[in-house]
């Protein structure tokens, strides 16, 4: 089972049905781990508390400046890949904050939308590493 990737969410219907599942590339793992680390509430994986990341924190914290919230997004995400995500020599995390208007004309509202990019080697293959996806806070959505 080692090289072996496969898409998340797990289609369990094609598992339990003895059928085979969707693998994927290290690459596309690697991509869909960083999310899911990245949108979990620390303390929500109940099998490891340390899973996941401080954003879910600050998430209705619209007061702190943008840089302050993102020092503390790309510190809460260098701790957790440094932490969970072994395939990956971290390099650097960008993160990037601004205002961002939602709904049409009759309904608006401003959200703060988080654009970050997670920069490493691949450790099994050396090649170079790029994953970049955004959210909004206040409250978290993607």
């Amino acid at each position: 089972m080692k090289d072996i990737y496969y898409n998340i969410p797990i289609d369990f219907e094609r598992l339990t049905g003895k059928k085979e599942v969707d693998k994927i590339s290290l690459e596309t793992s690697l991509r869909q781990h960083l999310f899911l680390l990245a949108t979990t509430a620390l303390g929500e994986c109940k099998f490891d508390e340390t899973y996941g990341s401080e954003i879910w924190e600050i998430d209705f914290d619209l007061l702190k400046s943008d840089n302050s919230l993102k020092e503390l997004i790309s510190e809460t995400l260098k701790k957790s890949i440094i932490k969970h995500e072994k395939r990956l020599e971290l390099e650097n995390v960008e993160v990037y904050v601004s205002d961002h208007k939602l709904g049409n004309s009759v309904k608006r509202r401003m959200k703060k939308r988080v654009s970050f990019a997670i920069k490493g080697l691949i450790a099994e293959t050396d090649r170079s590493f790029v994953f970049s996806s955004c959210f909004f806070v206040g409250p978290l959505s993607y």
